[in-house]
């Protein structure tokens, strides 16, 4: 392994059968579904918001984030909470189902048709035969309005 690749922890969520990966340094913590609060005049994808540990969280569909179906709630959905400098954010996701390694390098750009600073998605990588669909972390939080 050469000096400049490094390993990256990623929280694997699920969206239907998609999997995804998001930046350990960015997770605060997962957690079971709690009761959700609708808040009015929120963004769709929006669900309202939760209290946890003090603090009041924002939930969001993690499906409807990517502009696919709304998360199914099971047994097995978890609410990542995502943490950066101004504050919390929550995923409502179908399953939170592994933490893994991936090195920096393995993770390649989705090709030309993503170039844009403010993807939502960083870039693919390959663990295991299966594409990780790595997510931009900051950018969640950057274009929500909540």
């Amino acid at each position: 392994m050469s000096l400049s690749t490094q390993m990256l922890k990623m929280v694997i969520v699920k969206a239907g059968e998609e999997e995804y990966g998001l930046p350990i340094n960015h997770v605060a913590s997962i957690e079971r579904v709690l009761d959700i609060t609708p808040m009015p005049e929120m963004p769709q994808e929006v669900l309202g918001v939760i209290h946890l540990r003090g603090n009041i969280i924002p939930i969001i569909d993690f499906g409807q984030l990517l502009g696919s179906a709304k998360a199914k709630v099971t047994e097995a959905s978890r609410i990542v909470v995502l943490q950066n400098e101004q504050g919390y954010l929550g995923l409502l996701t179908e399953a939170a189902t592994d933490v893994i390694d991936i090195q920096s390098d393995m993770i390649q750009s989705p090709g030309s048709f993503n170039q844009q600073e403010d993807s939502l998605i960083q870039g693919v990588a390959k663990q295991n035969d299966q594409l990780i669909i790595v997510l931009n972390c900051p950018v969640i939080f950057k274009n929500r309005n909540v």
